[in-house]
């Protein structure tokens, strides 16, 4: 990921790598001082950086859209995953969705932005935008469990994610106004579930901030194995 005399950023500020010797990296800041860092610790800073910015950047295009008469949907897109150790499902590493309905192909647009609901933990786990018009494919390219050779999907990208269940939203520590029975109702794995901005922006505030909390102890393990080079 890293590249000698790439410049990079964490939380302290932009910096230039200097030499890579992993799983340590030699770095100078752009005051002049030098740093001795973990790479796999600041790929994950990196990585949470660039979400942040990709996260300001949509919600700049939200409102462009929606000054230039386009108004962007939101929805919570329901998710099965009886099995909670791995918070992996079909689809999620290749950053793409079903659309299960050809309701949904007609309905969902390209700019719309989604919440992750995982029906069985019953958890609020990502904030995602859809960057791509639907296309076809087959299922099993994504390891869908289904018998269709060919079904739609959407391209997203992902602006703030839960990494484990302990920091996923839970929906009794919210009060949905589009859908205040939620808990109770029997869900549908893979729809689209239409939300109110407001109950959307609720969601994604949260979750950003899981995101937020869990780089922040990123960062509070790199102050114990960064080492400043005089």
């Amino acid at each position: 990921m890293f590249e000698e005399n790439g410049v990079y950023a964490n939380r302290k500020g932009k910096y230039t790598v200097v030499e890579l010797y992993p799983p340590k990296m030699r770095v100078r800041y752009e005051d002049g001082s030098e740093a001795e860092l973990n790479i796999s610790v600041q790929a994950r800073i990196w990585e949470n950086i660039a979400a942040e910015v990709e996260a300001q950047e949509a919600k700049r295009s939200a409102r462009a859209a929606r000054q230039g008469g386009l108004v962007n949907q939101h929805f919570l897109k329901t998710i099965s995953l009886p099995d909670t150790e791995d918070l992996t499902f079909p689809g999620w590493p290749e950053r793409v969705i079903l659309a299960r309905t050809q309701e949904d192909v007609e309905t969902v647009k390209k700019g719309d932005r989604i919440i992750v609901y995982l029906i069985e933990p019953q958890i609020f786990f990502a904030v995602a935008t859809i960057t791509s018009d639907p296309f076809e494919d087959n299922p099993k390219d994504y390891f869908f469990n289904t018998d269709q050779q060919q079904a739609y999907f959407f391209s997203i990208d992902i602006d703030a994610e839960a990494h484990s269940l302990k920091q996923a939203v839970s929906i009794d520590s919210v009060e949905l106004e589009s859908y205040p029975n939620l808990m109770k109702m029997r869900l549908q794995p893979e729809s689209f579930l239409k939300v109110s901005e407001d109950d959307f922006e609720l969601l994604a505030e949260l979750l950003t901030e899981v995101s937020e909390d869990e780089e922040e102890e990123l960062e509070d393990e790199e102050e114990y194995e960064e080492e400043d080079i005089e």
